[in-house]
């Protein structure tokens, strides 16, 4: 099979593992493996993308990695002459958070609408990750928090390693562990994070999540938790009596499974040799195998990579995929 998604980094750390994914070939399309319901792509979608995209150069490659709440705002990696280069996108005005040259990688980005989180490496072979901190309101250096990748909401920063859990407060630079385990996420402004395949909290755990069972992945926009387990995409909110299959894949005659799922509002993106957006409202999946369509959800934007084009649409303006 074709490489498309690889663990190209699996980063052994202080006996915890974090995997990010490496970049995809631009022409790549694949089945759908969908074993729920499947919907095709909106046109009110490839509209909305069509109106904001990046021509990259024919020896350029332009990633949308995250954007604010509304999309206004975001944060684009380009990579060209060997080197890769982080910045600011706001409102027509451009601001680099950090570049590294050749070789080195840079990933994990993460953005609340002010601060900015994000890991590099030195080489594909040498996964000495440093993780770091930017303030977009101030015109300092990214500052180093950690060697770890780490999740960020309402100015805190959240990773683990082989201390525990970290909760570190961006503004006030204090790092405190607040339990053992990994795969931290927020819930609201309240820390939530596995240990021995169950969610821990500092504080009261919602009674929903007690019984929960994640496998490889936790993510959450601080309203949502979605989790896989295997061929599964399961989710809860406030609100729910109990967590939701949101999406399934085959399980025969072999699949990865459901891997780096992002939660945003109401829409979940994820991988599965490809790409897949899920509508948590209905439950229906988008599933493309048109070239250049590898979508993903970052804040309160749709992002689109494909050949030499990046693209953008607010998550707000999308309409609602429908119910088989």
């Amino acid at each position: 099979m074709r490489a498309l998604i690889a663990l190209a980094g699996v980063t052994a750390l202080a006996g915890c593992v974090a995997a990010y994914p490496i970049d995809r070939p631009s022409d790549y399309t694949a089945e759908s493996k969908l074993s729920t319901c499947r919907v095709d792509l909106p046109q009110n979608w490839k509209d909305l993308l069509s109106l904001d995209r990046t021509e990259a150069g024919p020896h350029e490659k332009v990633i949308v990695v995250a954007a604010n709440e509304d999309a206004g705002t975001t944060l684009v990696k380009t990579t060209r002459n060997r080197t890769t280069e982080l910045v600011l996108h706001d409102h027509g005005k451009r601001q680099q958070v950090m570049a590294v040259q050749d070789d080195g990688q840079l990933f994990g980005v993460e953005f609340d609408g002010r601060w900015v989180t994000f890991s590099t490496t030195p080489h594909p072979e040498n996964h000495a990750t440093t993780t770091y901190a930017w303030d977009s309101r101030n015109d300092g250096a990214p500052v180093r928090i950690g060697s770890n990748g780490a999740v960020v909401h309402n100015g805190k920063a959240a990773w683990s390693d082989s201390s525990g859990v970290h909760l570190y407060d961006l503004a006030k630079k204090k790092d405190r562990v607040v339990g053992p385990g990994t795969l931290p996420a927020f819930l609201g402004d309240a820390v939530i994070w596995l240990q021995d395949g169950k969610f821990r909290a500092e504080g009261a755990l919602p009674e929903q999540l007690k019984n929960a069972e994640p496998g490889g992945s936790v993510v959450s926009d601080g309203r949502t938790v979605v989790w896989t387990r295997g061929e599964k995409l399961i989710g809860w909110r406030e609100g729910w009596t109990e967590p939701r299959e949101l999406a399934g894949v085959r399980s025969a005659p072999s699949t990865e499974g459901i891997l780096f799922p992002r939660v945003s509002g109401d829409f979940v993106s994820w991988q599965s040799e490809s790409s897949y957006v899920t509508d948590i409202r209905s439950g229906a999946t988008v599933h493309t195998t048109e070239g250049g369509y590898w979508l993903e959800v970052h804040g309160g934007a749709l992002t689109q990579q494909g050949w030499r084009v990046a693209a953008t649409a607010p998550l707000a303006k999308l309409s609602p995929l429908s119910r088989c």
